[in-house]
């Protein structure tokens, strides 16, 4: 997954599954813990304090689709980890 960031540090553009999506409105973020063996290998080694920053944002496609997206960040990968239709 690819996520371009404005100058706030906001998602403003993402790709998934060969599409492009543009954030209309971000929703809501906040911060969440992980299960740090899980992540070890993105967050490091010795990280038990894991955690990822999640941004629901609503976007559009360039077909015209839209949807909410739960978008996440872990040690800079990012990952989708919800689809709200």
């Amino acid at each position: 997954m690819r996520v371009t960031m404005d100058e706030n540090g906001t998602p403003s553009v993402f790709r998934w599954n060969g599409r492009r999506y543009e954030v209309q409105a971000v929703i809501a973020t906040w911060v969440e813990a992980t299960a740090w063996w899980r992540e070890q290998g993105l967050a490091g080694s010795n990280s038990r304090a894991a955690h990822r920053d999640v941004w629901r944002v609503e976007a559009v496609s360039r077909a015209g689709t839209s949807g909410v997206y739960d978008l996440a960040v872990v040690a800079d990968a990012w990952r989708l980890l919800r689809v709200n239709d």
